[in-house]
């Protein structure tokens, strides 16, 4: 049997890559611009299904990336809500943030 054929333009998760995922999808767009500005390597993607969260969006960045984005983001005030990580036996493993200062509840 031979291994599924990534489809062009689709990037391949390795143990690699985290995925952060943010409190908001503005919040995610956000945190593009500036690393997008920064010149830093990423991607944005929607959520591997594998994940349960309620954001769609995530960023996808190399492993030892993470302490630059965390970076970059701090002084933005864009709240890292979670970063994933998959092992090499397929499994995601979280790390979780500080929750963020802010509500992100919709008033009422």
């Amino acid at each position: 049997m031979t291994a599924p054929q990534e489809s062009p333009g689709r990037l391949a998760l390795t143990d690699k890559h985290y995925v952060l995922l943010f409190h908001t999808t503005h919040e995610t767009m956000h945190a593009e611009s500036i690393l997008k500005k920064s010149r830093m390597r990423f991607k944005l993607i929607p959520r591997p299904r594998d994940i349960q969260d309620d954001c769609g969006l995530g960023l996808v960045i190399v492993k030892e990336d993470q302490a630059k984005a965390e970076t970059l983001l701090s002084p933005e005030d864009i709240y890292i809500k979670a970063a994933f990580h998959i092992e090499k036996d397929g499994q995601w493993t979280r790390k979780n943030y500080p929750p963020a200062p802010i509500s992100y509840d919709s008033q009422p």
